[in-house]
């Protein structure tokens, strides 16, 4: 019983840890923003 509520526990927040919403440096406009502006800073 107890293998089965730490599955479910488990399973539970693995679930809630994909429905966040990503950081801005993850997203694809993100990496795009970061790559512009280390260019600027680093001339």
């Amino acid at each position: 019983m107890k293998k089965y509520l730490l599955l479910l526990l488990l399973l539970f927040v693995v679930l809630l840890e994909g429905c966040a919403p990503k950081p801005q440096y993850q997203t694809r406009s993100g990496k795009k923003k970061l790559k512009h502006y280390n260019s600027i800073q680093y001339q």
